[in-house]
């Protein structure tokens, strides 16, 4: 195919796949529309260089289920990284939690972070004040009398609240 038929093939087809694209691309990953419309057409492209497009369908059709399918690809790829930032970020406030104290008293980090915690709801509060000192679940279901998965799912969701927290202060 040549250049000119396929400037003419994306003029003609460029509201389709961005319909395509604004149907199946998760709304808050919409700032890489860019990136699915050109791998769209690269893989088109390809595919009409190659001699690979079969004709069962219309242009307009194919381009449709390969800009949906790049859009779900796209959804996949960003849920990864948002995946991996977000456990990355957990991991920052577990190390400031977990951080030997005297080194967090000499930078203040211990203050800080005894400030955050004492910010949140106490059955949050009580987990994690007892984490900080470095008391293992099981030992931390014991002293307060609730059982370890409370434990657990409180040193969660008392993390998620200090993640935030930390973040809005930095």
């Amino acid at each position: 195919m040549e250049q000119k038929q396929f400037a003419e093939l994306i003029e003609s087809t460029k509201h389709i796949v961005l319909s395509a694209i604004r149907k199946n691309l998760y709304e808050e990953f919409y700032d890489s529309i860019d990136d699915v419309v050109q791998e769209t057409y690269m893989r088109a492209y390809k595919s009409l260089a190659a001699n690979k497009f079969r004709g069962e369908s219309t242009h307009s059709t194919w381009l449709y289920t390969i800009a949906r399918n790049e859009s779900l690809r796209m959804n996949q790829k960003r849920n990864r990284q948002t995946s991996l930032a977000t456990r990355l970020k957990e991991k920052v406030v577990q190390d400031a939690i977990l951080y030997h104290r005297n080194e967090m008293e000499d930078d203040g980090l211990e203050v800080e972070l005894k400030d955050l915690i004492s910010n949140l709801p106490w059955k949050y509060k009580s987990v994690l004040a007892l984490v900080s000192e470095g008391y293992k679940e099981q030992q931390i279901a014991q002293k307060l009398g609730i059982p370890e998965g409370t434990v657990k799912s409180r040193s969660f969701r008392g993390k998620q609240m200090l993640k935030k927290l930390f973040f809005q202060e930095t």
